[in-house]
C-alpha cells in the first residue's frame, strides 16, 4: 500500500558528474534533499563532492562550478556512498530523468561497495506529465516555469535538488486533489506512464 504522502519521507535527488555517459564518465558531486509532512526539511539535506583522480576538464567544471581543487580535495568516494545509504535508509528517493541518476549510482555502489543496493528512483520526468499532461514542458526549467518554482545556483547537485524538492510539494498537492494518497499510488502512475505514454487525469 505505500506509506501516505501526507506522512512519508522523501529524497530528492541529484548528482553532478563528468559527462554524460555512465558507463565512463565519473560521479563528482551528490545532493539532496528530504521532504517530509509536506515540507523540505532544510535540516534533512546531504552534500557530498567525490575526491576525483584528476579533475574534470575546463567545460564541465564551468557548468557544475566544482573546481579542480575542491575535485581533488573531496570525500572518499566510498565512504560518501556509504553515508548517502545511511542518508536514504527506506526514503522513496526522487529524481528528474533518474534513470541517469540511477544508472551512475549503481556503478559506483557495485565498482566501489561490491553490491547494488535494491532501489526504484521516480523520475520526475515521467510523473509530471502524467500529473499534469497536455503541457510542453522537457526541460527541469521548462516545469520548475510552469509551476512557479524558483531555483538557486541550476547545475549544482544540492540546489538543484531543493528546485526539483519544491515541485514535490506542488506534486503532492496535485497528486492529493487527483485521490492518490500513497507513495505506491505515485509509483503506479509514473511506471504507467513510462509503459503507455501520456496518461489523462483531471482534477
Amino acid at each position: 500500500m505505500g506509506v501516505p504522502l501526507a506522512l512519508g519521507r522523501f529524497v530528492v535527488v541529484d548528482l553532478e558528474t563528468s559527462g554524460l555517459r555512465a558507463d565512463r564518465d565519473r560521479l563528482i558531486a551528490i545532493g539532496a534533499v528530504a521532504v517530509r509532512a509536506r515540507s523540505i526539511r532544510h535540516d534533512d539535506c546531504f552534500e557530498r563532492i567525490l575526491r576525483q583522480p584528476a579533475p574534470s576538464g575546463t567545460d564541465n567544471i564551468l557548468v557544475h562550478r566544482i573546481g579542480g581543487q575542491a575535485q581533488l580535495a573531496g570525500d572518499p568516494p566510498a565512504g560518501a556512498l556509504v553515508d548517502f545509504l545511511e542518508y536514504v535508509g527506506d526514503s522513496l528517493m526522487l529524481a528528474f530523468r533518474a534513470e541517469f541518476d540511477a544508472a551512475f549510482l549503481r556503478r559506483e555502489w557495485a565498482s566501489l561497495l561490491g553490491f547494488v543496493p535494491p532501489m526504484h528512483m521516480v523520475d520526475f520526468a515521467a510523473l509530471l506529465p502524467a500529473l499534469f499532461p497536455g503541457t510542453d514542458c522537457h526541460t527541469l526549467d521548462d516545469w520548475a516555469g510552469l509551476l512557479g518554482v524558483t531555483g538557486g545556483n541550476r547545475h549544482q547537485a544540492v540546489d538543484d535538488a531543493y528546485q526539483t524538492a519544491a515541485m514535490l510539494l506542488v506534486v503532492i498537492e496535485r497528486a492529493t486533489r487527483l485521490g492518490l494518497q500513497s507513495t505506491a499510488d505515485l509509483l503506479g502512475i509514473e511506471r504507467a506512464h513510462a509503459w503507455l505514454g501520456s496518461q489523462h487525469f483531471r482534477a
